[in-house]
């Protein structure tokens, strides 16, 4: 009887991990978490601890590509936030053809894990989202 208990209460735990990991989190709502000049920085730094690794689907427009070493990098910009120089989300794909095809101003939609964030008060936050895979 204890090991039915122990193994109903393990289930438990890695379901409520697996929906914890499957929250969604719009750009809007992470930028806003991390904007500085809304956010105290430990807030920002603590939200950021508990959505590092978390997979998201976000979409904007392409404003520039580059690539090497058998990776490329697509800056995108999604204007329902400030932007930094034309961008605001920086995406690391493995699939150099498919970034290699888009054009400056395209819409894309695109799924990646958050990877990390720059932030400083009265500038736009930048967003490096890894492993990103672009969608159609």
């Amino acid at each position: 009887m204890k090991h039915k208990i122990v193994l109903l209460l393990t289930l438990l735990l890695l379901a409520g991990l697996a929906l914890a990991q499957t929250q969604r989190y719009s750009f809007t709502q992470v930028v806003d978490k991390l904007d500085l000049s809304k956010k105290t920085s430990l807030a920002a730094k603590n939200f950021w601890g508990k959505v590092v690794g978390t997979e998201v689907t976000w979409s904007g427009k392409v404003d520039n590509v580059k690539g090497g070493r058998g990776k490329a990098q697509i800056l995108v910009g999604n204007d329902a936030r400030r932007l930094y120089k034309g961008y605001n989300i920086v995406l690391t794909t493995f699939d150099v053809d498919a970034a290699a095809n888009l054009e400056i101003g395209q819409k894309i939609r695109f799924s990646g894990y958050l990877n990390k964030y720059k932030s400083r008060k009265g500038r736009a936050v930048i967003i490096y989202l890894t492993d990103v895979k672009l969608l159609k």
